[in-house]
């Protein structure tokens, strides 16, 4: 489990607002156990989510995150500057 205490307050207020926009709020404490801030949020793929919330949740939970996921991502892609942090972050 990751420390709560290091994951961004900023992401913690937006991650709330998507999820209550798509009505998935349920999957908020998950989201943030497993470190999924706004950024990673729009690297994530199927398979991921498959992974993050497989046998976890109802599937009908699965499809709907994995829908308005890919809606969210079409519309919020990675900003260069985004693009950039992770780079200098991750030695890429």
């Amino acid at each position: 489990m990751q420390n709560h205490h290091a994951y961004p307050a900023e992401d913690r207020h937006r991650l709330r607002e998507i999820l209550q926009l798509w009505r998935l709020e349920i999957l908020h404490d998950r989201l943030i156990d497993q470190f999924i801030t706004i950024t990673v949020l729009k690297l994530l793929r199927k398979d991921d989510v498959n992974q993050l919330i497989s046998n976890k949740f109802p599937i009908g939970v699965k499809v709907m995150f994995t829908y308005k996921l890919q809606e969210w991502q079409k519309r919020n892609p990675l900003t260069a500057a985004e693009y950039s942090r992770l780079n200098k972050q991750y030695n890429v």
